[in-house]
């Protein structure tokens, strides 16, 4: 099969929604399916308000990729936006996080450290995962957000900051308000404004869409030269419920590139994740010596963890769903095993979480 130069061209630039958008943070979300455009559209309008934004999905819809196309759609966009994923906060790191610290507060506290609502100042801070966040950090945070005022664990005195809020959650938070895990009066201060991001199974054709913009940047990096899918190979992407959505997309195409011995991926060179809710049960799904038991929090060998890790792209948000265990759970398993993190998260290319 011959290759094309202009083969590259074309399946890198027909993925943009808006090919007229000079906003590279919206150009970056790919999508032909006509309700998720319809959301997309609708960000100016969100972004022109200084009101909370409250986005919920499923973990890999795109969240992070949505907050920061608001925030390059607002009148903030030339002030900083700051992330923060609740998910991997204890308490007291919460507090300094959020809030920063001062010198000698404690035992650590070598200098003064700005927390992220005041390096925010006039600009966006999300809060991803926050659903995860510690109970005890929740009062300090409606403060926050209620009056612009927050206060440095150790000062003596609040400080005033001026913060564009957006928060986002896979979880179900009325749920979790009944069970006192989450203030009500903090998530109606959050929520004032909110969008739910569709599944990828819901979306149609994106799924081949995204795996040919995920294929176009991996050849990009690494000059393999697979130019497309084979008709069953898209049929088989098109059959998976993708429970992991475009994150499970990109790991899927990934394995996919270096097991292809063609110029097409075929349909045997599409492989499933064999554990948790991946599991497509087919040929290519071999049975495991060692299975997670989600029920009886044990922690796993260290060879299982990396595993999952690797299959995430380094998310403990999405490894601690999988198994079933807070994200608490997950940092002390992978502490106990002295698993760095950034060995395991993807820069290859854009992060379509």
């Amino acid at each position: 099969m011959e290759i094309r130069s202009d083969h590259w061209v074309a399946l890198g630039s027909h993925a943009v929604p808006f090919p007229d958008c000079k906003v590279k943070e919206l150009s970056q979300i790919i999508t032909r399916d006509f309700k998720f455009q319809q959301i997309l559209a609708s960000l100016p309008a969100y972004a022109g308000s200084e009101l909370p934004i409250f986005l919920t999905g499923e973990p890999g819809t795109g969240k992070e990729l949505v907050a920061r196309a608001l925030w390059a759609l607002s009148l903030r966009r030339r002030r900083p936006f700051y992330s923060i994923n609740c998910g991997a906060l204890t308490e007291s790191l919460a507090c300094s996080e959020f809030f920063g610290h001062v010198r000698g507060s404690f035992t650590d506290a070598r200098r003064d450290r700005p927390g992220k609502f005041k390096l925010a100042h006039q600009g966006t801070l999300f809060l991803d995962e926050v659903g995860d966040l510690p109970p005890a950090v929740q009062p300090r945070l409606l403060r926050a957000v209620e009056l612009g005022e927050i206060e440095p664990v150790g000062a003596d005195a609040p400080l005033q900051v001026d913060v564009r809020l957006i928060a986002a959650t896979n979880q179900n938070l009325p749920q979790l308000i009944a069970q006192g895990r989450f203030r009500q009066d903090l998530y109606d201060r959050l929520a004032v404004l909110t969008l739910h991001l569709p599944p990828l199974r819901e979306r149609g054709d994106d799924v081949v869409l995204l795996a040919e913009h995920i294929l176009y940047q991996l050849y990009q990096r690494h000059r393999k030269e697979v130019v497309g899918f084979s008709r069953g190979a898209e049929k088989k992407l098109l059959s998976h419920p993708w429970p992991g959505n475009a994150r499970e997309l990109k790991n899927v195409v990934t394995r996919a590139v270096f097991f292809s011995s063609g110029p097409l991926i075929r349909e045997e060179d599409i492989r499933f994740d064999a554990i948790g809710p991946a599991n497509s049960g087919g040929p290519d799904s071999p049975a495991r010596p060692w299975t997670y038991e989600p029920m009886v929090p044990v922690r796993p060998p260290r060879e299982y963890l990396e595993e999952l890790l690797r299959a995430e792209g380094g998310n403990v948000s999405a490894l601690s769903r999988r198994l079933k265990v807070s994200t608490k759970t997950v940092y002390r398993w992978l502490k106990s095993h002295r698993i760095d993190l950034e060995g395991f998260r993807s820069t290859d290319y854009i992060d379509l979480h």
